[in-house]
């Protein structure tokens, strides 16, 4: 495995000179630790660690399968620079035990999650070493600190065909749907998990067409496929625009992208959080460029390359498969710029509090609402998809 993600990193990766990087010295230094190590966790992670000094958000290993799903019950996401619990599974052994939407997480495990290591913190405990029991320290949003002892759900769940691995890394997004709010006569609210099928996105334009005003909240999204990018640009610009600049290996290539017949003309604002990446920080950038509407939220995580997915299997009588993701081209918008590592600034900065998260209040929506004419409480706001946040 340790020859193969060398291999398709030197076949692929965009910078030919590994951004200075000693590929012979970090592999060197791999191999030896994977033979000193003492269980497979370890192995896992010297097999990801020289993928991870490319500090590249799209290049990484997806191990082999170990037949076990783990469901944490919880999740915690950046809100400005302070890591929040974000959602709590009513049902979990986190609920049972006090956390919270809202507590800010001092400490997971040995780790202080930050904006820096949080995806990093993510990826650790889902693909590498899942924990049975979670160990965190929290603060609530009164001030109290807490210390919880938190039990994981563990399931086996043997993935025996490549479909299988392919399906459990996208299975996050294959649980979200498009979902659409009208509020008052001109406004709606379209509620955009992820870039997948363009067939969605001309459906959901279709529908805000009736409208003056259109919220896309794209917070939580994390991008996907180009081809729906594309789509959803060439129905919010009555002209031919760059969307970007893709600069691979040995060739660059422009992406341009031209409207349909008739494009949505209302007015645009665009919801963003430190969980909108790739596709979902280059369309708000965008928007930021072409002066269509207006941004608001939190910075977004800055995770904007093209990638490749690259499968494999091990074995004989008994097959495991693995993969890696390796960046094949660098990422330019229009401006010039990379939103690598940057991400993009909202023109209006939105943030929810810890006590909104607590009371279930979506104070960035009801600004959103109130900027395209129509006033509504926070707890409204938050409400109007049928859930809690």
């Amino acid at each position: 495995m340790l020859r193969q993600i060398r291999e398709d990193l030197q076949k692929h990766y965009y910078d030919p000179t590994m951004h200075g990087l000693d590929l012979d010295a970090q592999f060197a230094e791999a191999e030896t630790q994977i033979k000193s190590a003492t269980d497979i966790s370890q192995v896992m992670v010297r097999l990801v660690e020289p993928l991870w000094r490319l500090d590249d958000s799209h290049t990484t290993f997806f191990p082999p399968n170990r037949a076990l799903l783990v469901d944490y019950g919880w999740e915690m996401n950046m809100v400005g620079d302070v890591p929040l619990v974000f959602r709590v599974d009513a049902a979990s052994d986190a609920a049972a035990k006090g956390l919270a939407p809202g507590d800010q997480v001092l400490a997971l495990n040995r780790f202080q999650p930050n904006r820096s290591n949080l995806w990093q913190i993510s990826y650790f405990y889902r693909f590498i070493r899942p924990q049975a029991q979670q160990h965190i320290v929290v603060r609530k949003p009164d001030g109290t600190e807490r210390t919880l002892d938190v039990k994981s759900r563990v399931t086996k769940k043997p993935l025996t065909e490549l479909a299988d691995l392919i399906d459990e890394l996208s299975a996050v997004n294959k649980s979200m749907r498009h979902r659409q709010v009208a509020v008052g006569a001109d406004t709606i609210v379209w509620k955009m998990p992820g870039f997948d099928n363009p067939d969605a996105v001309r459906e959901q334009i279709g529908h805000a067409g009736k409208y003056k005003s259109l919220i896309l909240d794209l917070r939580g999204n994390g991008g996907g496929l180009v081809v729906a990018l594309r789509e959803l640009v060439s129905r919010c610009f009555d002209h031919e625009l760059l969307l970007a600049v893709e600069k691979g290996r040995t060739k660059e290539t422009e992406d341009r992208v031209k409207p349909v017949k008739d494009p949505f003309r209302g007015s645009l604002i665009v919801l963003v959080d430190s969980r909108s990446a790739s596709a979902a920080e280059m369309f708000a950038r965008l928007v930021q460029i072409e002066k269509r509407g207006t941004v608001m939220g939190d910075r977004t995580a800055g995770a904007v390359m093209t990638s490749q997915f690259f499968p494999h299997s091990v074995g004989l009588a008994a097959v495991a498969f693995y993969a890696t993701s390796i960046t094949v081209a660098d990422v330019r918008m229009s401006d010039g710029r990379s939103l690598e590592k940057t991400g993009v600034i909202p023109d209006h900065v939105a943030l929810p509090a810890p006590a909104d998260l607590a009371a279930h209040r979506d104070p960035v929506l009801a600004r959103a609402l109130a900027i395209a004419g129509t006033e509504v409480t926070p707890e409204s706001a938050a409400a109007l998809f049928g859930e809690k946040r």
